[in-house]
């Protein structure tokens, strides 16, 4: 029996409301494994590299190069390969969260800023 998982398009940082497909780094039919790159989105402050929650094959893309989606709508949809590597349930990759890019770097102790 197979698992399908969509994915849905996370908040990329700033709670911008979509992001426009750069490239496609997959095609459907296309295996993927966990956190291989996705897809480049470009919000209106950067272009990201989105990688894959899950290890599988791709089923279903959102799209093509310079269409635009919303966040929270549908990115992709996989069939889950238990035999390759998956994240935790509940495990999370820090890309689902309102900006996760801007607090990134500062996971240093003693609060001091680089120069």
């Amino acid at each position: 029996m197979s698992t399908q998982k969509t994915f849905f398009l996370p908040d990329l940082g700033e709670g911008l409301p979509d992001a426009t497909i750069v490239e496609w780094y997959v095609k459907e039919g296309d295996v993927i494994r966990l956190d291989d790159n996705l897809v480049s989105m470009e919000t209106a402050k950067a272009v990201v590299d989105v990688p894959s929650p899950v290890s599988g094959k791709v089923l279903k893309l959102a799209g093509g190069a310079g269409d635009v989606v919303v966040t929270g709508t549908m990115l992709a949809t996989f069939e889950i390969d238990p035999s390759m590597p998956q994240r935790a349930e509940g495990q999370d990759t820090g890309h689902h969260h309102g900006g996760a890019a801007s607090i990134s770097h500062g996971h240093g102790a003693g609060g001091e800023a680089p120069v």
